[in-house]
């Protein structure tokens, strides 16, 4: 058996954090769910949001910029997108939109039919709520496929890391494995009509 389960291709997500702060608890989160990642799932980070400049048609036309490039690339050849995500004022931090609309540009979309997963976790009851809903409608409207309710929203991030940003809360990381395995179920439908570009 397990050598059958080897031979299987990996289902492989790309994940992004919509925080630069190296201490982030978003960041944390993602280092969790890399750690509570299911069996036959690999996640791979790009970690260059910072890098891009802002969206300018002007630098478009010139030139695109290499890390625009390379995070389109990625994206063309992952199963998934998981995107995890502060909420900044009610709404998405400004790296977060700007590497979206970069990798937006071109036809056909990088997002047409990709699976999104979408995690937060904020100091607040509310969660992430309200960037969640933002993020599903933007992505949805560029032809992407944001996986359905339950959301992943971790309110209360003080409760549920320690202070080396560990996460405490058991039934937290069943969560994130859960919501992983929906993610492969959702990619895996939709691989079957996305198109390879």
């Amino acid at each position: 058996m397990a050598g059958t389960e080897t031979q299987k291709e990996a289902f492989h997500i790309v994940a992004v954090v919509g925080s630069l702060r190296k201490g982030s608890y978003n960041r944390a989160l993602l280092r969790e769910a890399i750690e509570a990642v299911p069996e036959g799932v690999t996640i791979e980070v790009f970690d260059k949001l910072a890098d891009l400049p802002l969206f300018n048609e002007d630098i478009e036309t010139q030139e695109t910029p290499d890390t625009a490039l390379a995070f389109k690339e990625v994206i063309r050849k992952a199963d998934a997108l998981l995107v995890v995500t502060p909420e900044y004022n009610s709404g998405l931090p400004a790296v977060l939109k700007n590497a979206i609309d970069w990798a937006s540009r071109g036809s056909p979309s990088v997002f047409k039919n990709l699976a999104v997963g979408i995690m937060g976790t904020s100091p607040g009851a509310m969660g992430t709520v309200k960037v969640q809903a933002q993020l599903k409608q933007s992505l949805g409207g560029l032809g992407a496929y944001p996986l359905a309710a339950p959301d992943f929203v971790l309110p209360l991030y003080k409760s549920k890391f320690d202070a080396n940003l560990k996460l405490t809360d058991e039934a937290t990381v069943t969560r994130l494995t859960a919501y992983l395995d929906r993610l492969r179920e959702l990619g895996t439908c939709l691989s079957a009509i996305r198109e390879k570009l």
